[in-house]
């Protein structure tokens, strides 16, 4: 399991969530890799595992990515980094990551 943390750039609105939830929506059926499961949860479309995510006091987007298999596991977090770079990476500041 990995553990991102992302730093946005400002506090302003939209914050991280919101962004992410309005990029998915207007994603969503055109051939988009994540799919939304539930409510702060992704499943990707090739790589088995799941991204849990939600916001944090001051902003902060943390999201735990965790595969079903442990060797597969850094596909699913380059396929979300390259996913938050893509689409809200104007907003971003600092992304971290804390391997568990």
């Amino acid at each position: 399991m990995k553990l991102v943390q992302i730093i946005p750039h400002t506090k302003k609105k939209p914050n991280l969530k919101v962004l992410l939830k309005n990029t998915e929506r207007e994603l969503r059926g055109r051939g988009t890799t994540f799919k939304r499961q539930r409510e702060g949860r992704w499943v990707h479309a090739k790589y088995s595992g799941w991204i849990n995510w939600d916001l944090a006091k001051g902003g902060i987007l943390v999201a735990e990515v965790q595969s079903k298999k442990p060797d597969a596991e850094w596909q699913l977090l380059q396929a979300f980094i390259g996913y938050i770079d893509r689409h809200i990476g104007k907003y971003v500041q600092t992304i971290s990551i804390i391997y568990c």
